[in-house]
This record gives C-alpha cells, structure tokens and sequence, in this order.
C-alpha cells in the first residue's frame, strides 16, 4: 500500500438513451426528438415483421392442411 488515500468517485444518477447510448437523467427514456422518430421507425418495422411471420405461419399451416386433407381422400 502506497498510502494515498483512496478516493470515491460518485456516479451521479443517470441512464443511458436507447437509441444512442447518452447518459440522460433517470426520468427520461430518450435523449432527444430524433432518437424518437428512430425508435417510432424500429418499432414500426418491428410490428411489420410480426405480422409477416404470422401471415407466413398460417400460409403454411394451411398447406399442410390442404396437403393432409387432399392426400387423405386420394386413396
């Protein structure tokens, strides 16, 4: 031990933005106006994907339904 002393550093409270990464205070979420459009954007091609997924999973239920019911009666 060299005999400094140490010191504590305190981290005023804070979090970080979402989008961009910049310590804002712990009452907001986003740091600014555009970082709002570019979660408003994400978020939106987000649901867009999700419904295509589901779209596609009922595409191909009813196609193994289809190929089910259609193989059955053939014999």
């Amino acid at each position: 031990m060299s005999g400094k002393k140490e010191r504590k550093i305190r981290i005023v409270d804070h979090r970080h933005c979402r989008i961009c990464g910049r310590a804002i205070p712990p009452d907001k979420e986003l740091c600014s106006a555009e970082c709002e459009q570019v979660r408003a954007r994400v978020e939106a091609r987000q649901k867009r994907m999700r419904n295509m997924i589901m779209i596609m999973y009922v595409v191909i239920f009813l196609v193994f339904f289809l190929i089910l019911i259609i193989g059955g009666r053939s014999s």
